[in-house]
């Protein structure tokens, strides 16, 4: 991975989240030239930002808060910072909560995953990871049913991309 990273430019959505955060931190160990943090939450980011000038005070961070599900701006973002690795991290994390506003889980996470993914293919990125759970096996909640469904998303784009690598990664008891 460190090929992948060494000064390079990384992209995490749901950068201001528990596992975009920590992904941001050990993206850093690797030296890239930038990350670039992507999420909706200003005070997530805002946070993360300022830990990251802290201890990586040699990279370069920049910020973009935007809706995953917000397709031109997903691809004006990718014309501008063109990275080359994403990590889709962007997700809900609250089983309950995606059971009573399921729309929220299908489109943030589903949605988001085609919309990121599709940027992605268009812009050339050479490595996109899905950041996935164990919940997306024999999915049970709505919220593990949208992951199951952004896996697919994933290989069905790697199978029609030629250059870029497309690869998901299950978290366990996320």
């Amino acid at each position: 991975i460190a090929d992948c990273l060494k000064g390079k430019v990384a992209l995490v959505t749901g950068a201001g989240g528990s596992i975009g955060s920590e992904l941001c931190r050990q993206i850093a160990e690797f030296g890239p030239k930038t990350v670039v943090l992507l999420g909706k939450g200003e005070s997530s980011l805002y946070q993360i930002m300022q830990e990251m000038a802290t201890l990586f005070p040699d990279i370069s961070v920049e910020t973009v808060i935007c809706d995953v599900r917000n397709a031109p701006k997903i691809d004006s973002v990718f014309g501008q910072v063109k990275p080359h690795i994403v990590f889709h991290a962007a997700a809900h994390k609250h089983v309950n909560f995606m059971e009573r506003d399921p729309d929220e889980a299908i489109t943030t996470i589903f949605l988001g995953t085609r919309i990121v993914g599709e940027a992605a293919r268009r812009h050339g990125v050479g490595r996109f990871v899905l950041i996935s759970t164990d919940k997306a096996v024999n999915p049970t909640s709505v919220m593990g049913a949208s992951k199951r469904l952004a896996e697919i998303e994933v290989q069905r784009l790697a199978e029609e991309s030629e250059a870029e690598k497309y690869v998901t990664v299950r978290f366990g008891n996320v």
